[in-house]
């Protein structure tokens, strides 16, 4: 398979994946890791963007691979919740929130990117296979 096709080429998976393995790092310190409930749905939010996007990638077929980003964007509003409650209860650090906070912020527009440019991509395939249409009907 053509490294064009290798959903580890995507910036937004790059992006997410160091995301996730950053938030284990995190959560292995301070008041995080006494509250396990918290960690593992932090970790769990983390690794479902990250997933989501591979699995949608690895589908092959458009439709399916921009529901999979959907979901990698509803993952990272979960995410990006459970960021803001940890930062609240003091979990984490004002500085470390936001920087994972911006980092998260990029991912989603990247997969917000990648959505518009997914669709353009079918819609220009759709336009394309209708002119064909046009021009082989008889008239």
């Amino acid at each position: 398979m053509s490294d064009f096709y290798n959903f580890t080429n995507l910036g937004c998976w790059q992006q997410a994946k160091e995301l996730a393995v950053e938030m284990y790092g995190i959560s292995t310190d301070g008041n995080l890791k006494d509250d396990i409930t918290m960690r593992n749905q932090l970790r769990e939010s983390a690794i479902s963007v990250v997933s989501n996007i591979a699995e949608g990638k690895e589908s092959g077929v458009d439709s399916e691979f921009i529901k999979f980003l959907l979901m990698a964007k509803t993952s990272a509003a979960g995410l990006r919740t459970r960021l803001i409650i940890s930062r609240d209860l003091g979990y984490l650090a004002e500085g470390d929130f936001i920087d994972l906070e911006d980092k998260l912020i990029r991912i989603l527009a990247m997969i917000s990117g990648l959505i518009r440019s997914i669709k353009r991509k079918v819609n220009v395939k759709t336009d394309a296979r209708e002119t064909q249409a046009d021009q082989d009907t008889p008239l």
